[in-house]
């Protein structure tokens, strides 16, 4: 087995630990300091939280100690931060799935899962991209959005907006995807009248969006639980 494999294998068991470690994986970074490792530690932390999206956020808060500690390796002109916001925002809406993409309305639809991991990004400064903006002006302006339906593309952006839209809103108010909380909740509620969306829990999560549009997404009323509002566990 290499050097390659022993790295992969060490982050997968790191992360499908119960409380994964964050010295742990900080302890692969430091056995070998190259920006490959950090890419590696970006994948297997997509691939854990796509495996068990209710653990999200607490894999992206793991994900911050990691980068932002003061024993992290520093590479000739970078840091493993750095290193780490290119490396997500190089995957967020852009991976190449081909046939393994799912496009079918439920738990394991990929567009609903980069939705997650970009609200993530939003809400723990992981990284943001043009990308991760425009995905919310797609669910806001559907059916011309870019994903496999209108359904999930308005999720989508509920998602993103229900984990951190405080946030969301802020950084897309400097951008060419300026978008205020009164116009999202006025889209949004056109949506629904329309009956784009029609899975009942995905009603339930567009409401709670508009009522938090509404209130002008203040961060206190974020919500890290919304893919089991989505998808509540079974009994």
């Amino acid at each position: 087995m290499s050097d390659d494999d022993i790295d992969e294998h060490r982050f997968q068991q790191a992360f499908a630990a119960v409380d994964p470690e964050p010295l742990l994986l900080l302890q692969i970074l430091i056995e070998d300091p190259i920006e490959t490792t950090v890419h590696d530690l970006a994948f297997y932390y997509t691939e854990a939280v796509e495996e068990n999206p209710s653990r999200g956020p607490y894999l992206a808060s793991v994900l911050v100690k990691v980068a932002n500690s003061p024993d992290a390796p520093t590479f000739p002109s970078d840091t493993v931060s750095s290193c780490l916001n290119r490396a997500l925002a190089d995957q967020h809406f852009k991976t190449f799935y081909g046939d393994s993409r799912v496009k079918e309305y439920g738990p394991k639809n990929t567009y609903l899962l980069e939705s997650l991991l970009s609200g993530l990004s939003f809400k723990y400064d992981l990284t943001s991209t043009s990308d991760m903006l425009g995905t919310l002006c797609d669910g806001l302006d559907t059916p011309h959005g870019s994903s496999d339906s209108p359904e999930v593309s308005v999720i989508g952006t509920c998602i993103q907006l229900l984990i951190h839209g405080s946030e969301v809103t802020e950084r897309a108010a400097g951008s060419s995807y300026h978008m205020s909380p009164e116009e999202i909740a006025s889209k949004l509620k056109a949506h629904k009248a329309a009956g784009i969306v029609k899975d009942p829990h995905a009603l339930q999560v567009l409401d709670l969006t508009i009522s938090l549009a509404e209130t002008g997404f203040q961060p206190e009323n974020d919500r890290e639980d919304v893919w089991d509002l989505l998808f509540p566990p079974k009994a």
